[in-house]
């Protein structure tokens, strides 16, 4: 059986709200999302993939916009697993460019985090930009958006 994700993360990977910060925003994405499964709020113990499942189409530099191969950045990811997700700093090969693992511009987003809010199965599609200021707003942090299928 398939399932559907709408996962909502703070934009600085190793970020993560008290517990009560937490449950307010939850309340907030599950008014957002009626009819939805549950809301969980989950904190890992360390900064963690986000990925969109096979949703999954390609990675681009965000400096020149060149598609990235999947051999360099499956690399890039085996590179930063063994740090456990700390150091997520990379140069591209197209434009030499320095950026971040969580900077690229993945074709359906993806991210890292050690926290998130996680809707299965939402019943839509993404926040629209006035929901996800609100959830930010509730949260202190500005957020990104992944939408997983598995």
């Amino acid at each position: 059986m398939s399932e559907n994700l709408l996962r909502v993360v703070p934009t600085v990977p190793d970020w993560a709200p008290d517990r009560d910060v937490a449950a307010a925003a939850a309340e907030i994405i599950s008014a957002m999302c009626p009819g939805s499964g549950a809301v969980v709020a989950c904190r890992y113990a360390e900064v963690t993939f986000i990925d969109p499942g096979v949703n999954f189409e390609a990675v681009s530099c965000p400096g020149c916009t060149a598609l990235l191969k999947a051999d360099w950045w499956r690399q890039c990811m085996d590179e930063a697993h063994a740090t456990r997700f700390a150091n997520l700093d990379t140069v591209t090969p197209c434009c030499s460019a320095t950026v971040s693992l969580n900077d690229l511009e993945y074709h359906w987003p993806a991210a890292f985090a050690q926290f998130e809010l996680r809707v299965h199965n939402p019943g839509r599609s993404w926040l629209s930009p006035a929901e996800a200021a609100q959830v930010s707003n509730v949260l202190g942090i500005t957020i990104r958006q992944v939408l997983s299928h598995y």
